[in-house]
């Protein structure tokens, strides 16, 4: 999940629903974050997920009742790259990064 965009509509994510389960949509780039934005007329901003901030977004997205997150959505298609299940804790930051 470091390393993606999400993105975020004043306090919440935008999620996208498969069957009843709720994903995080993550993107490869903020450009791809905004087109799924702009696709669905919704309010927001990509966000960049890094070791910073990961663990507050598992944490809302866990509130949220998400179960994982799916990669490069286009609502054009209906498709992605790649779905994941949410981490179960973030990743500590390797020791090079974390000299960054």
């Amino acid at each position: 999940m470091v390393g993606l965009w999400i993105v975020r509509t004043g306090a919440a994510t935008l999620l996208g629903k498969v069957q009843s389960e709720l994903y995080l949509l993550a993107f490869t780039s903020a450009v791809r974050a905004n087109a799924c934005m702009d696709a669905f007329q919704a309010a927001g901003a990509p966000f960049f997920v890094c070791h910073a901030n990961v663990e507050g977004v598992v944490r809302d997205a866990r509130q949220s009742e998400v179960r994982g997150f799916i990669v490069d959505y286009d609502p054009r298609s209906a498709s992605f790259t790649s779905d994941w299940p949410l981490p179960d804790r973030a990743p500590a930051p390797r020791a090079a990064e974390a000299r960054r």
